[in-house]
């Protein structure tokens, strides 16, 4: 079979980038653009499923900016309730009634969304669920799994290292932290187990569930080849949980309403606190 090359001009992308990593660390301001090939791209413009780069590539964007886009990009209806909108103000420091509306249907819609707090990011709405873990429980550690991202401060920025002679045993694996600067001590407030084994999480919980607030899991494992939890595992977590009164926490910023509108609780009919 013949290969088909194809090459696309990225010289303003790679000039802006060059101009960017004098003010900006690293160029960027996720670090998931790094990854990008041939470099961080630059982008210009967007509309339906494509996104157009600032020299003049077009793209099917299949990840509609990993994932909000989810009625793509520009759309009219959209542009029109947000011009609409703002036009009435754009700031007000103050309650809105569209705040009530949209907790209101949310409370429709998820099944556990009983009473909810909006936060700004992923990162700080899993914080604030694990402190008000910690604050119903009085208990302090928390357990959560091998390959889930649950934002990037400390006590969640700790994964595993390719290195087989360091990974330790798979019953209690060895935690290394994703970068410097992560404060050492942070580690003791988790336990970090093998996803999709409820006799590990069984026997963990047994030993140490007097000072486990809470168990933290993405419902499908989004961040390494979007792997399904095995049938049953779900439902084991909230069984668990509840015998032990552990809070069980699924972070759904990816799968909430891409898996089903309810989310990935609605879709496998398991409901966490």
């Amino acid at each position: 079979m013949q290969k088909v090359k194809i090459s696309l001009d990225h010289e303003r992308s790679a000039m802006l980038l060059e101009r960017s990593c004098k003010v900006l660390a690293g160029g960027v301001s996720s670090e998931f653009r790094k990854f990008n090939h041939p470099h961080a791209l630059f982008y210009d413009h967007a509309e339906g499923v494509y996104i157009n780069d600032v020299d003049g590539n077009q793209y099917l964007d299949f990840t509609l900016s990993q994932g909000p886009m989810i009625v793509g990009h520009s759309h009219p209806h959209v542009l029109r309730r947000i011009r609409e909108y703002t036009e009435k103000g754009q700031l007000f420091a103050g309650q809105h009634i569209l705040e009530i509306e949209l907790a209101e249907k949310l409370n429709k819609y998820i099944p556990s969304a009983e009473m909810m707090r909006f936060c700004l990011d992923g990162t700080t709405a899993v914080q604030t669920a694990l402190r008000v873990a910690r604050a119903k429980t009085g208990r302090k550690k928390f357990i959560r799994f091998e390959g889930h991202y649950h934002g990037w401060l400390d006590n969640v920025s700790w994964g595993l290292t390719l290195d087989e002679k360091k990974m330790g045993p798979r019953k209690s694996p060895t935690s290394v932290p994703w970068t410097s600067g992560i404060v050492e001590s942070s580690k003791d407030e988790f336990i970090i187990l093998p996803w999709n084994d409820l006799v590990l999480i069984q026997k963990t919980m047994a030993e140490n569930h007097e000072e486990i607030a809470a168990i933290i899991t993405e419902p499908i494992m989004c961040n390494n080849g979007c792997i399904l939890p095995e049938p049953g595992f779900l439902e084991g977590l909230r069984e668990i949980c509840t015998q032990h009164g552990t809070t069980l926490i699924f972070d759904e910023v990816i799968t909430g309403f891409r898996t089903d509108l309810g989310g990935t609780q609605k879709y496998f009919g398991v409901t966490p606190d």
